[in-house]
């Protein structure tokens, strides 16, 4: 019915990549478990509050599925060569957006981090989520190390955006016009979706830096 890169595809195809992203699986998990997950820690309703809430079997479910919305998609959109350039881009990071700004949550979704790991590893297999998932790792070991609890949501967008500034050197060294059209909007919306925790990150490592003064 439609050609192949045609623009009313494009169109069909960004509907649906919006609409699989916007399906705030780990907030209805929540709601199974008869949780408000959004009542824990930072409000996030997504899989990391779904875990504190209800445990990591229930966290791992909303992980996953939050992972392949993001995936499943994408893959089958870039193995069929459908599209490219800035529509690929586009439909790439579409679920991204539609996750941080779902119409089934009142158009404020969750910070998308799962579904990012979804969406670069159909844009580049293994070597986009080893980026991210090194950088978590290594801030998860240095907590560790450090002895201390559970990270705070300051601690966790710092992770996020250390992350996502990492991939973005791996888009310009070994990507290409692609890659970095879309790592410039998911980094947008990534910091958008983390905008608060970012605010307090700065003002306490600013009003430390002023203690020490």
């Amino acid at each position: 019915m439609f050609s192949r890169g045609s623009f009313e595809l494009f169109l069909l195809i960004l509907f649906v990549e919006i609409l699989c992203g916007s399906l705030m699986f780990s907030y209805w998990l929540g709601r199974h478990g008869r949780r408000d997950i959004r009542d824990i820690s930072d409000g996030n309703p997504g899989a990391t509050n779904l875990w504190r809430a209800l445990g990591w079997k229930y966290g791992l479910t909303g992980l996953a599925l939050d992972y392949v919305k993001g995936f499943l998609p994408l893959v089958l959109i870039v193995n069929y060569e459908l599209f490219s350039g800035w529509q690929l881009a586009v439909v790439a990071v579409a679920p991204v957006a539609g996750h941080a700004f779902s119409p089934f949550m009142s158009f404020s979704g969750g910070k998308a981090v799962a579904v990012t790991f979804g969406i670069w590893s159909a844009l580049t297999t293994w070597e986009g989520p080893v980026i991210l998932g090194s950088i978590f790792t290594a801030f998860t070991v240095l907590r560790i190390v450090r002895r201390k609890g559970p990270t705070t949501p300051e601690e966790d967008a710092a992770r996020v955006i250390a992350g996502i500034v990492a991939l973005g050197v791996y888009a310009v060294l070994r990507g290409g016009p692609v890659l970095w059209k879309v790592w410039i909007m998911n980094l947008v919306i990534l910091v958008y979706t983390h905008r608060k925790e970012i605010g307090e990150l700065i003002l306490s490592l600013s009003t430390g830096r002023n203690r020490g003064e």
